[in-house]
């Protein structure tokens, strides 16, 4: 039994069940509108959901009435794609009357589990709330969790059940490791309680990507109103060395080009806005081949188009052409510093010059505008990068008349299994006198600036960088209501009232700077990438300052 909501249209067939077949709610942390947005949750729960073996049911932060009874649930998967995102996974749970902490649960509860990219980059803050965690990609190891617990389902011990799941590549059972600490508070080890546990969890990958993944429900009620989405590329071979998208995702594919044109014919049965999504979609070897599909096909029929974002330096007038002609209006590109120097300090293969080419030919093709991404107070940065990052959109500006510009910033979080997973952050106040002077110079020249929160990008890093200790600190913040007011508060009480002065500041997690030997709390997640090369990366990086 599938339960359909109203203006749902799927793409795919679900599965007749398995009389046993595993009662699972797979969850978004937040509302519907924004859950079916995600083509990721949405092709993660068609696999389930083509399984005879599992009765899967979306549930979200504003689900009603649900189809199984909390009660008769046996697996229980949040997809976690944001650090914050531990709010909505609070609140769903308490909702559902289930203890926060795995620990906490019994053999009647669920085995609750997550996945997405911060949990595989670092999912040690969040890890004590979990009873397993995928790290990698979900459709890569679906079918062999479903087969593992459909083995011990029946078996009344919960810590049986989890043993068995450790023993499947990529699946992190935090409660089988212990950290302890050196007195300087750093990590001192990750002690093994069971020996059947692995002593790293690698990433899983999808290695045979052909196929492109798409929308497998269509809905009117999502951020994205009845978007098709394709999936054009995974991954991102440049490698800008603050990239957790890029290197997680590691090695860069695409699937081939006759994949993309069937899933555009079958998007467009359903559809007439197509949604394109990848890191770096005009790096596909085919990206002016698919271009030029879409401009039959809009020759046939009525249809919109929108990209994710592109990178300026492979913009061409046959790319933009194809998106005016769909409907486009403007589009995104990412520039993150003003000087060529910075770019080069952070791997940014960009030069001015590329900016400026690209930019022009996507004013005299018909675009309305475009929102330049930026970051600000990378490694190394300086006045004068600053200086120049303000002098590059004030030059864009004045080249192309009647453009619309804005410039959207956040400052930079140091972000796990990435070269720059060391560095120091700079303090708030030294990154908003920098967002200061770029909003004084930009609304001088009419150019539209749009910054992140400086606080909320504050505790964004002490998150990406966060261990075990941090997990108290999370069921206090969600207490006081998750506010950013609530974060020094919780810190005080805990330190009060739960004698708990073992736990570093948060300035010691979000700015201090890291030596390359120092143990990290995500050391026990191989990402793909080897320390040592994130350290030959970093040290190249900084030789061309």
């Amino acid at each position: 039994m599938v339960k359909t909501l109203p203006d749902e249209k799927y793409t795919y067939t679900p599965s007749v069940k398995n009389p046993d077949a595993i009662p699972l709610w797979f969850c978004f942390p937040a509302p519907y509108s924004i859950a079916m947005s995600s083509l990721g949750y949405l092709y993660l729960f068609r696999l389930f959901d083509e399984n005879p073996a599992v009765s899967p049911e979306r549930i979200f932060s504003d689900t009603g009435k649900t189809l199984h009874s909390p009660e008769n649930v046996e697996l229980m998967g949040f997809s976690f794609s944001f650090e914050l995102d531990f709010l909505g996974l609070f609140k769903m749970l308490e909702k559902y009357k289930l203890p926060l902490r795995s620990a906490e649960r019994d053999e009647n509860s669920p085995l609750v589990f997550g996945g997405g990219p911060v949990l595989t980059a670092n999912p040690e803050p969040f890890a004590d709330f979990f009873d397993f965690i995928i790290i990698g990609e979900g459709e890569e190891i679906i079918e062999e969790i479903i087969q593992v617990y459909k083995e011990v389902k029946n078996s009344a011990d919960k810590q049986e059940k989890l043993l068995r799941l450790a023993q499947i590549n990529g699946i992190y059972v935090p409660s089988l490791y212990r950290p302890e600490y050196n007195p300087d508070k750093t990590v001192k080890q990750y002690v093994k309680l069971a020996k059947e546990a692995p002593d790293k969890i690698n990433k899983r990958y999808i290695k045979d990507y052909r196929k492109a993944v798409y929308t497998p429900i269509v809905t009117k009620k999502s951020v994205f109103p009845e978007m098709f989405m394709i999936e054009t590329s995974r991954g991102c071979p440049k490698r800008c060395s603050f990239c957790i998208a890029s290197y997680l995702t590691l090695p860069a594919r695409y699937p081939y080009f006759e994949t993309i044109k069937d899933s555009i014919d079958t998007g467009l049965e359903y559809s007439k806005k197509l949604g394109f999504l990848g890191a770096l979609i005009t790096e596909h070897p085919d990206f002016e081949k698919i271009c030029r599909y879409i401009l039959e096909k809009r020759e046939e029929e009525e249809f919109e188009i929108s990209v994710s974002s592109l990178r300026v330096d492979t913009i061409t007038s046959l790319i933009v052409e194809t998106l005016v002609k769909c409907g486009q209006k403007q589009t995104t590109v990412a520039v993150e510093a003003g000087s060529d120097r910075l770019r080069k300090v952070v791997n940014k293969k960009l030069k001015e010059e590329d900016i400026l080419k690209g930019v022009k030919i996507a004013y005299k093709n018909g675009l309305k505008g475009l929102k330049i991404y930026g970051m600000i107070g990378l490694p190394t940065e300086t006045r004068e990068d600053t200086e120049k990052l303000a002098e590059l959109m004030i030059r864009l500006k004045n080249e192309n008349k009647g453009f619309n510009l804005t410039l959207s910033v956040s400052s930079f979080v140091p972000k796990a299994q990435t070269p720059l997973q060391w560095s120091e952050r700079y303090d708030n106040q030294r990154l908003e006198e920098i967002n200061n002077f770029l909003r004084k110079e930009l609304n001088t020249h009419k150019i539209h600036y749009k910054p992140t929160s400086i606080k909320w990008d504050y505790i964004q890093a002490v998150l990406s960088r966060g261990d075990r200790r941090l997990s108290g600190l999370l069921e206090k913040v969600y207490g006081f209501g998750g506010t950013i007011g609530s974060w020094n508060r919780a810190y005080r009480e805990l330190l009060k009232h739960d004698g708990q002065a073992d736990i570093p500041g948060f300035d010691w997690y979000a700015l201090r700077k890291r030596s390359c030997e120092e143990i990290l709390p995500w050391d026990i997640i191989n990402a793909g990438v080897s320390r040592d090369q994130l350290v030959k990366e970093r040290e190249k990086a900084f030789s061309l300052q």
